[in-house]
């Protein structure tokens, strides 16, 4: 497994926790993970040292093999459409009569 890619949503700094707060995207074959994060600094610290430090946090709760808090979902709607069908397919769960239609 290798990291393809990482965002950054817009970093903030709380002053309450004096932190830069972020949720960061990690694309890894063709799924999106999202973890929030954030690193205790002073508001006057450089960005590049924010971001590097935000990324390595972001990278190793990744590798993690208890990642803790993340949200994951397919890349592409391609991929979303595939896998609600794949579960419907399985019969774990059906659709709610009246919900949203999902085309497989």
């Amino acid at each position: 497994m290798q990291i393809e890619k990482i965002e950054f949503d817009q970093v903030r700094y709380n002053p309450e926790v004096g932190a830069f707060e972020t949720l960061i995207r990690v694309r890894e074959e063709g799924r999106t993970y999202s973890y929030p994060t954030s690193v205790t600094a002073t508001l006057y610290e450089e960005f590049d040292v924010i971001a590097r430090r935000l990324t390595e946090r972001a990278a190793k709760a990744h590798r993690a093999k208890v990642p803790g808090l993340h949200a994951s979902r397919p890349t592409t709607s391609a991929d979303y459409q595939a896998r609600v069908a794949e579960i419907l397919a399985d019969g774990t769960i059906w659709p709610r009569r009246g919900g949203p239609r999902i085309a497989a």
